[in-house]
Protein backbone atom coordinates (compact mmCIF):
# COMPACT_ATOMS: atom_id res chain seq x y z
CA UNK A 1 0.00 0.00 0.00
CA UNK A 2 2.89 2.46 0.64
CA UNK A 3 4.41 1.81 -2.53
CA UNK A 4 1.26 2.81 -4.40
CA UNK A 5 0.67 5.51 -2.21
CA UNK A 6 4.01 6.85 -3.13
CA UNK A 7 3.34 6.27 -6.58
CA UNK A 8 -0.06 8.17 -6.52
CA UNK A 9 2.03 11.20 -4.46
CA UNK A 10 5.04 11.55 -6.83
CA UNK A 11 2.87 11.90 -9.76
CA UNK A 12 0.68 14.34 -8.77
CA UNK A 13 2.41 16.31 -5.99
CA UNK A 14 4.83 18.00 -8.37
CA UNK A 15 2.21 19.56 -10.43
CA UNK A 16 0.37 20.68 -7.06
CA UNK A 17 3.88 22.77 -5.70
CA UNK A 18 4.26 23.90 -8.96
CA UNK A 19 0.98 25.78 -9.05
CA UNK A 20 1.73 26.94 -5.46
CA UNK A 21 4.62 28.83 -6.65
CA UNK A 22 2.72 30.35 -8.98
CA UNK A 23 -0.05 31.81 -6.55
CA UNK A 24 2.69 32.41 -4.29
CA UNK A 25 4.56 34.61 -6.88
CA UNK A 26 1.11 36.45 -7.55
CA UNK A 27 0.89 37.10 -3.95
CA UNK A 28 4.64 38.14 -3.69
CA UNK A 29 3.78 40.91 -6.28
CA UNK A 30 6.13 39.16 -8.19
CA UNK A 31 3.68 38.76 -11.26
CA UNK A 32 0.46 40.06 -11.45
CA UNK A 33 -3.30 38.69 -13.50
CA UNK A 34 -2.30 40.44 -17.02
CA UNK A 35 1.17 38.74 -17.01
CA UNK A 36 -0.04 36.04 -16.18
CA UNK A 37 -2.31 35.74 -19.08
CA UNK A 38 -0.13 37.05 -21.69
CA UNK A 39 2.50 34.31 -20.34
CA UNK A 40 -0.75 32.35 -21.09
CA UNK A 41 -0.95 32.92 -24.57
CA UNK A 42 2.77 32.63 -25.47
CA UNK A 43 2.70 28.98 -23.95
CA UNK A 44 -0.09 28.03 -26.03
CA UNK A 45 1.79 29.23 -29.27
CA UNK A 46 4.96 28.38 -28.42
CA UNK A 47 6.24 26.39 -25.73
CA UNK A 48 3.26 23.65 -25.92
CA UNK A 49 3.31 22.85 -29.80
CA UNK A 50 7.01 22.42 -29.35
CA UNK A 51 6.27 19.76 -26.45
CA UNK A 52 3.73 18.10 -28.53
CA UNK A 53 5.92 18.27 -31.36
CA UNK A 54 9.09 16.51 -29.40
CA UNK A 55 6.52 14.26 -27.75
CA UNK A 56 5.09 12.44 -30.86
CA UNK A 57 8.70 13.10 -32.60
CA UNK A 58 10.73 11.04 -29.99
CA UNK A 59 7.96 8.21 -29.60
CA UNK A 60 9.25 4.98 -30.26
CA UNK A 61 6.36 4.01 -32.93
CA UNK A 62 7.74 0.40 -33.55
CA UNK A 63 8.20 -0.88 -29.94
CA UNK A 64 5.54 -1.32 -27.40
CA UNK A 65 2.74 -0.94 -29.95
CA UNK A 66 -0.47 -2.49 -28.34
CA UNK A 67 -2.95 -1.86 -31.36
CA UNK A 68 -5.98 -3.27 -29.58
CA UNK A 69 -5.18 -1.06 -26.58
CA UNK A 70 -4.84 1.93 -28.29
CA UNK A 71 -7.88 1.40 -30.36
CA UNK A 72 -9.64 0.81 -27.12
CA UNK A 73 -7.98 4.31 -25.58
CA UNK A 74 -9.37 6.03 -28.55
CA UNK A 75 -12.78 4.87 -28.59
CA UNK A 76 -13.08 5.04 -25.17
CA UNK A 77 -11.92 9.06 -25.46
CA UNK A 78 -14.58 9.16 -28.55
CA UNK A 79 -17.60 7.82 -25.91
CA UNK A 80 -16.64 10.02 -23.24
CA UNK A 81 -16.47 12.82 -25.31
CA UNK A 82 -20.11 12.72 -26.44
CA UNK A 83 -21.53 11.81 -23.47
CA UNK A 84 -19.91 14.97 -22.34
CA UNK A 85 -21.05 17.17 -25.69
CA UNK A 86 -24.54 15.76 -25.15
CA UNK A 87 -25.48 15.73 -21.70
CA UNK A 88 -23.40 18.60 -20.29
CA UNK A 89 -25.22 21.35 -22.13
CA UNK A 90 -28.56 19.87 -20.69
CA UNK A 91 -27.37 20.52 -17.36
CA UNK A 92 -25.48 23.76 -16.90
CA UNK A 93 -27.98 26.30 -18.52
CA UNK A 94 -27.39 29.43 -16.69
CA UNK A 95 -24.85 32.34 -16.66
CA UNK A 96 -22.03 32.93 -14.35
CA UNK A 97 -19.77 35.50 -13.11
CA UNK A 98 -15.97 35.23 -12.28
CA UNK A 99 -14.53 35.80 -9.05
CA UNK A 100 -14.43 39.91 -10.31
CA UNK A 101 -17.68 40.16 -11.62
CA UNK A 102 -17.15 39.67 -15.17
CA UNK A 103 -20.40 37.64 -16.72
CA UNK A 104 -19.37 34.21 -18.06
CA UNK A 105 -21.80 32.81 -20.58
CA UNK A 106 -23.51 29.50 -20.35
CA UNK A 107 -21.79 28.16 -23.29
CA UNK A 108 -18.26 28.81 -21.87
CA UNK A 109 -18.65 26.86 -19.12
CA UNK A 110 -20.30 24.64 -20.56
CA UNK A 111 -16.97 24.23 -23.35
CA UNK A 112 -14.92 23.98 -20.43
CA UNK A 113 -17.18 20.83 -18.29
CA UNK A 114 -17.05 19.09 -21.95
CA UNK A 115 -13.12 19.58 -22.42
CA UNK A 116 -12.30 18.77 -18.60
CA UNK A 117 -14.13 15.14 -19.03
CA UNK A 118 -12.73 13.95 -22.07
CA UNK A 119 -9.28 15.51 -21.73
CA UNK A 120 -7.10 13.84 -18.80
CA UNK A 121 -3.53 14.88 -18.18
CA UNK A 122 -1.67 11.35 -20.20
CA UNK A 123 1.72 13.14 -21.15
CA UNK A 124 2.71 13.99 -17.65
CA UNK A 125 0.87 11.19 -15.96
CA UNK A 126 1.02 8.33 -18.10
CA UNK A 127 4.99 7.88 -18.41
CA UNK A 128 5.80 8.94 -14.87
CA UNK A 129 3.48 6.34 -13.77
CA UNK A 130 4.03 3.13 -15.69
CA UNK A 131 7.75 3.39 -15.27
CA UNK A 132 7.34 4.17 -11.49
CA UNK A 133 5.67 0.98 -11.49
CA UNK A 134 7.32 -1.15 -14.31
CA UNK A 135 10.51 0.56 -15.08
CA UNK A 136 11.32 2.68 -18.13
CA UNK A 137 11.39 -0.46 -20.53
CA UNK A 138 7.81 -1.48 -20.06
CA UNK A 139 6.56 2.11 -19.96
CA UNK A 140 7.28 2.54 -23.97
CA UNK A 141 3.60 1.63 -23.92
CA UNK A 142 2.62 4.77 -22.42
CA UNK A 143 4.52 6.59 -24.61
CA UNK A 144 3.47 5.71 -27.87
CA UNK A 145 -0.44 5.80 -26.54
CA UNK A 146 0.16 9.38 -25.63
CA UNK A 147 1.08 9.38 -29.16
CA UNK A 148 -2.06 7.76 -30.20
CA UNK A 149 -4.91 9.94 -27.29
CA UNK A 150 -3.11 13.37 -27.29
CA UNK A 151 -3.44 14.24 -30.93
CA UNK A 152 -6.86 12.82 -30.35
CA UNK A 153 -7.10 14.97 -27.28
CA UNK A 154 -5.97 17.76 -29.11
CA UNK A 155 -8.93 17.59 -32.17
CA UNK A 156 -11.87 17.48 -29.91
CA UNK A 157 -10.66 20.01 -27.37
CA UNK A 158 -10.29 22.59 -30.60
CA UNK A 159 -13.85 21.50 -31.91
CA UNK A 160 -15.04 21.80 -28.67
CA UNK A 161 -13.63 25.57 -27.85
CA UNK A 162 -14.36 26.38 -31.51
CA UNK A 163 -18.07 24.85 -31.75
CA UNK A 164 -19.10 26.65 -28.01
CA UNK A 165 -17.30 29.99 -29.03
CA UNK A 166 -18.78 29.93 -32.82
CA UNK A 167 -21.66 27.35 -33.06
CA UNK A 168 -24.36 30.39 -34.44
CA UNK A 169 -21.52 31.30 -37.60
CA UNK A 170 -21.96 27.29 -38.51
CA UNK A 171 -19.10 24.62 -39.28
CA UNK A 172 -16.64 26.60 -41.34
CA UNK A 173 -15.21 28.71 -38.53
CA UNK A 174 -14.93 25.52 -36.32
CA UNK A 175 -12.99 23.58 -38.60
CA UNK A 176 -10.71 26.77 -39.84
CA UNK A 177 -9.93 27.10 -36.24
CA UNK A 178 -8.78 23.78 -35.78
CA UNK A 179 -6.86 23.64 -38.86
CA UNK A 180 -5.71 26.96 -37.00
CA UNK A 181 -4.21 25.68 -33.75
CA UNK A 182 -0.81 25.55 -32.77
CA UNK A 183 -1.13 22.29 -30.89
CA UNK A 184 -2.41 20.40 -34.05
CA UNK A 185 -0.10 21.93 -36.16
CA UNK A 186 3.22 21.14 -33.97
CA UNK A 187 1.60 17.27 -34.09
CA UNK A 188 0.99 17.61 -38.08
CA UNK A 189 4.66 18.85 -37.86
CA UNK A 190 5.95 16.25 -35.44
CA UNK A 191 4.52 13.14 -38.13
CA UNK A 192 6.01 14.72 -41.15
CA UNK A 193 9.40 13.88 -39.29
CA UNK A 194 8.84 10.86 -37.81
CA UNK A 195 7.12 9.34 -40.64
CA UNK A 196 9.75 9.56 -43.71
CA UNK A 197 13.05 9.42 -40.81
CA UNK A 198 13.69 12.45 -40.95
CA UNK A 199 16.50 13.26 -38.24
CA UNK A 200 17.25 16.77 -36.55
CA UNK A 201 20.37 18.09 -35.99
CA UNK A 202 21.67 17.19 -32.61
CA UNK A 203 21.65 21.00 -31.49
CA UNK A 204 18.27 21.49 -33.08
CA UNK A 205 16.93 18.03 -30.88
CA UNK A 206 18.47 19.45 -27.62
CA UNK A 207 17.40 23.23 -28.06
CA UNK A 208 13.72 21.81 -28.88
CA UNK A 209 13.83 19.21 -25.64
CA UNK A 210 14.98 22.27 -23.57
CA UNK A 211 12.06 24.65 -25.12
CA UNK A 212 9.34 21.64 -24.52
CA UNK A 213 10.61 21.17 -20.83
CA UNK A 214 9.74 24.46 -20.03
CA UNK A 215 5.73 23.74 -21.22
CA UNK A 216 4.18 21.82 -18.67
CA UNK A 217 6.08 23.69 -15.47
CA UNK A 218 5.43 27.18 -16.90
CA UNK A 219 1.64 26.75 -17.48
CA UNK A 220 1.07 25.13 -13.98
CA UNK A 221 3.01 28.55 -12.43
CA UNK A 222 0.90 30.90 -14.54
CA UNK A 223 -2.39 28.62 -13.74
CA UNK A 224 -1.28 28.89 -9.70
CA UNK A 225 -0.33 33.00 -10.90
CA UNK A 226 -4.44 33.53 -11.83
CA UNK A 227 -6.05 31.15 -9.01
CA UNK A 228 -8.28 32.28 -6.35
CA UNK A 229 -9.67 29.97 -3.39
CA UNK A 230 -12.18 32.50 -3.21
CA UNK A 231 -14.04 32.01 -6.07
CA UNK A 232 -14.69 27.34 -5.53
CA UNK A 233 -17.42 28.11 -3.23
CA UNK A 234 -19.06 30.17 -6.47
CA UNK A 235 -18.28 27.65 -8.91
CA UNK A 236 -19.00 24.00 -6.19
CA UNK A 237 -21.58 22.92 -8.68
CA UNK A 238 -19.77 23.22 -11.64
CA UNK A 239 -16.41 22.10 -9.93
CA UNK A 240 -18.63 19.13 -8.66
CA UNK A 241 -20.07 18.26 -12.05
CA UNK A 242 -16.88 18.32 -13.92
CA UNK A 243 -14.77 16.01 -10.95
CA UNK A 244 -17.12 13.76 -10.98
CA UNK A 245 -17.16 13.00 -14.69
CA UNK A 246 -13.49 13.03 -14.99
CA UNK A 247 -12.34 11.34 -11.89
CA UNK A 248 -15.06 8.67 -10.84
CA UNK A 249 -17.28 7.94 -13.72
CA UNK A 250 -15.33 7.90 -16.56
CA UNK A 251 -13.03 5.46 -14.97
CA UNK A 252 -15.71 3.47 -13.11
CA UNK A 253 -16.91 2.58 -16.95
CA UNK A 254 -13.98 2.26 -18.63
CA UNK A 255 -11.32 0.62 -16.60
CA UNK A 256 -13.45 -2.58 -15.92
CA UNK A 257 -14.27 -2.74 -19.53
CA UNK A 258 -10.59 -2.75 -20.14
CA UNK A 259 -10.06 -5.12 -18.01
CA UNK A 260 -12.93 -7.32 -19.32
CA UNK A 261 -11.39 -7.61 -22.75
CA UNK A 262 -7.95 -8.59 -21.66
CA UNK A 263 -5.73 -6.15 -20.99
CA UNK A 264 -3.71 -6.48 -18.29
CA UNK A 265 -0.39 -4.77 -17.02
CA UNK A 266 1.38 -1.79 -18.47
CA UNK A 267 -1.32 -1.75 -20.92
CA UNK A 268 -4.32 -1.70 -18.84
CA UNK A 269 -1.98 1.25 -16.21
CA UNK A 270 -2.05 3.20 -19.11
CA UNK A 271 -5.44 2.90 -19.83
CA UNK A 272 -6.22 3.74 -15.99
CA UNK A 273 -3.99 6.82 -16.38
CA UNK A 274 -5.97 7.80 -19.58
CA UNK A 275 -9.57 7.67 -17.47
CA UNK A 276 -8.36 8.72 -13.95
CA UNK A 277 -5.91 10.93 -13.96
CA UNK A 278 -6.80 14.62 -13.52
CA UNK A 279 -8.11 17.37 -16.04
CA UNK A 280 -4.79 18.50 -18.59
CA UNK A 281 -3.25 21.32 -17.70
CA UNK A 282 -3.43 22.44 -21.36
CA UNK A 283 -7.11 22.57 -21.00
CA UNK A 284 -6.69 25.23 -18.93
CA UNK A 285 -3.80 27.16 -21.49
CA UNK A 286 -6.69 26.46 -23.91
CA UNK A 287 -9.64 27.85 -21.91
CA UNK A 288 -7.94 30.58 -21.45
CA UNK A 289 -6.69 31.25 -25.07
CA UNK A 290 -10.09 31.07 -26.52
CA UNK A 291 -12.00 33.00 -23.61
CA UNK A 292 -13.80 30.27 -22.02
CA UNK A 293 -14.17 30.81 -18.63
CA UNK A 294 -10.30 30.65 -17.75
CA UNK A 295 -11.08 30.60 -13.71
CA UNK A 296 -13.05 27.41 -13.82
CA UNK A 297 -10.65 25.68 -15.97
CA UNK A 298 -8.14 26.36 -13.87
CA UNK A 299 -10.06 25.58 -11.29
CA UNK A 300 -10.87 22.18 -12.72
CA UNK A 301 -7.62 21.36 -13.47
CA UNK A 302 -6.87 22.42 -9.32
CA UNK A 303 -9.42 20.20 -8.14
CA UNK A 304 -9.29 16.77 -10.04
CA UNK A 305 -5.18 17.26 -9.28
CA UNK A 306 -5.96 16.82 -5.78
CA UNK A 307 -8.40 14.29 -6.22
CA UNK A 308 -6.89 12.26 -8.63
CA UNK A 309 -4.52 11.25 -5.85
CA UNK A 310 -6.67 9.42 -3.89
CA UNK A 311 -8.33 8.44 -7.42
CA UNK A 312 -5.11 6.87 -9.06
CA UNK A 313 -3.88 5.13 -5.70
CA UNK A 314 -7.11 3.32 -5.29
CA UNK A 315 -7.53 2.16 -9.14
CA UNK A 316 -3.35 0.94 -8.85
CA UNK A 317 -4.00 -0.67 -5.41
CA UNK A 318 -7.32 -2.47 -6.08
CA UNK A 319 -5.90 -3.70 -9.65
CA UNK A 320 -2.60 -5.36 -7.76
CA UNK A 321 -4.91 -6.78 -5.50
CA UNK A 322 -6.96 -8.51 -7.47
CA UNK A 323 -4.04 -9.41 -9.65
CA UNK A 324 -4.47 -7.50 -13.14
CA UNK A 325 -1.71 -5.71 -12.55
CA UNK A 326 1.45 -6.93 -11.40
Amino acid sequence: MGENLAVSVNAVLPLILCMAAGCLFRRMKLVDEPFCRKCNTFCFKTFLPLMIFMNVYNSDLESAVQPGAFLFAAGAVLVIFAAAFFLIPRIVKKDAADSAGNPVPAASRQAVLVQCVFRSNFVIFGYQVVANVYGAEQAAVASVMAAIVVPLYNVLAVFTLEYFKNRKSGLKPVLLGIAKNPLILGALAAFAFKLPGIPLPTPVHTALTDMAGIATPLALVVLGGTFHFNALRKNAGALALGTFGKIILSPLVMVPAAAALGFRDAALLSLVIVFASPAAVNSYTMAAAYGHDPELAGQLVVVTSIVSMASVFGWIFLLRTVGLIA
